[in-house]
């Protein structure tokens, strides 16, 4: 009985001793997390300009995003039900598609919904020219008909490193003419 409380006794020591060992090495390692990162902007805006590969205009040298083939189903689709878009598209300081680069917003958007147009969306924004660099991150799902149009804003690089926010999209501008083209603004509510 003496030998198993000795032992007993030896356990809870090592156990006591270990557990004080542990808890002094996270305090001297978290001093390098303590370091204040910068924050980058609370608000900023882009403009994106896309112009989508139509064949039967040939436009392949001025385009900048491309639809995938319909989903091979034999019932009715009338909303596009599974199509992909890829796209790489400049991104502007302003409106125009003269307004200075900023850099390109790369990613794609899948239609989602069988009853109307939705848009799952999944792109980054990177930002290469301007007072801030990096790259910003956001994703989310729209309805095309709405006028202000919501998405995540779910991290970031460069000066926007750890970015969290609201990216609200709206359309500036969309010509249906062959090929296709439109820009949207983004302005997002950005926090660190």
């Amino acid at each position: 009985m003496a030998s198993r409380c000795t032992i007993s006794l030896a356990v809870m020591l090592a156990v006591t001793l270990g557990c004080a060992t542990i808890s002094v090495a996270p305090a001297s390692a978290s001093f390098s997390c303590k370091r204040e990162l910068p924050c980058g902007p609370s608000k900023f805006t882009f403009y994106l300009h896309n112009t989508v590969y139509n064949p039967a205009v040939d436009n392949r040298d001025h385009f900048n995003s491309i639809y995938s083939l319909p989903p091979n189903i034999s019932f009715p689709n009338p909303f596009a039900f599974g199509v992909r878009n890829t796209f790489e598209d400049p991104i502007t300081e302003g409106p125009s598609n003269s307004s200075m680069s900023l850099g390109k917003a790369q990613g794609f958007y899948v239609l989602d919904s069988f009853t109307e147009f939705t848009l799952f969306h999944l792109f980054t924004a990177n930002i290469t020219e301007g007072e801030h660099k990096g790259i910003i991150n956001i994703f989310g799902q729209v309805r095309e008909v709405d006028p202000v149009r919501y998405l995540t804003v779910i991290g970031g690089t460069g000066a926007f490193l750890g970015a969290r926010g609201l990216a609200s999209c709206t359309l500036v501008d969309i010509d249906h003419t062959p090929p296709a083209k439109w820009t949207l603004s983004f302005d997002l509510d950005l926090y660190y």
